[in-house]
């Protein structure tokens, strides 16, 4: 008999997320705000790709109209890019935890770069260079986040 495991760490999980989108709402200077990194995208990432059953299409369409409502876009495109980002990171969620580091930070590198075509796509606001720099930010910071997000996993024995 198989003994059903409990779920908990829910609230750390909500926690990462309002973490993240609190560093997408800090101020910077003109000069380095065109590379800040994607937070919310890339907890979301890992989230989605260490407990699959637990952040689903929902949660990110949840926190991708939370953005929307923050960033004071068009109302969807960030729901819409996250839900897209998450449905890829869960069919492939098997992949992707098998690849080394510098893969996985590729992997979001590409991720990132569809979240802003696709903001740039819906987006009525103008495109230049630069908004493709946060790709290159996150695949950066990739590592970091993995490790600091696996550490609280492993803390607070989020399952």
């Amino acid at each position: 008999m198989v003994a059903s495991q409990k779920k908990q760490g829910g609230s750390i999980i909500i926690v990462s997320i309002l973490v993240a989108i609190i560093l997408m709402l800090i101020p910077l200077a003109e000069s380095i705000r065109f590379f800040r990194p994607e937070w919310v995208v890339m907890v979301l990432i890992y989230w989605a790709m260490a407990l699959p059953r637990r952040v689903s299409i929902g949660f990110a369409w949840i926190t991708g109209l939370l953005m929307d409502v923050i960033m004071g876009g068009t109302l969807g495109v960030f729901a819409f890019s996250y839900v897209l980002v998450v449905y890829m990171v869960l069919r492939f969620h098997l992949q992707l935890r098998q690849y080394p580091l510098w893969q996985q930070a590729l992997s979001i590198m590409s991720l990132v770069l569809i979240v802003q075509l696709i903001s740039i796509l819906l987006s009525p606001r103008t495109a230049g260079w630069h908004v493709w720099l946060p790709a290159v930010t996150s695949t950066i910071m990739w590592p970091f986040i993995f490790a600091i997000l696996r550490k609280v996993r492993r803390t607070f024995q989020v399952s």
